[in-house]
C-alpha cells in the first residue's frame, strides 16, 4: 500500500495519511485550524464548498486522497508520496 506524506515546514516529522479515518480526522482538524471558510478553502484548492463542508462536519467518513491532497495543499502543507514502511 502506498502512503502520502504532509509536512508543514517547519516540522519535525511528517504525518502519515491512508484512506482512512484519522486521515478524515486530521483534515477536519486543519480545516477549523485555518480559520478559513469553506468557501475560501474550496476556491483555493479548486473544489466545491459543499465538499470541504462534508468533510469538515464529519459527514464524509473517507474523503478522495485527491480531495485530501487538494485541501492540505490549499491551506500551506506540502504533500509528497512515499513507500509505506513498518
Amino acid at each position: 500500500m502506498r502512503a502520502l506524506n504532509v509536512v508543514r515546514l517547519p516540522s519535525s516529522a511528517p504525518v502519515r495519511l491512508d484512506d482512512g479515518p484519522k486521515t478524515a480526522a486530521f483534515v477536519q482538524r486543519e480545516i477549523f485550524r485555518s480559520g478559513w471558510s469553506y468557501v475560501k478553502i474550496a476556491e483555493v484548492a479548486g473544489i466545491s464548498s459543499p465538499t470541504v463542508g462534508a468533510i469538515a462536519q464529519g459527514v464524509t467518513k473517507r474523503p478522495a486522497m485527491r480531495t485530501v491532497v487538494l485541501i492540505l495543499t490549499a491551506l500551506g502543507w506540502e504533500v509528497y508520496a512515499s513507500e509505506r514502511t513498518r
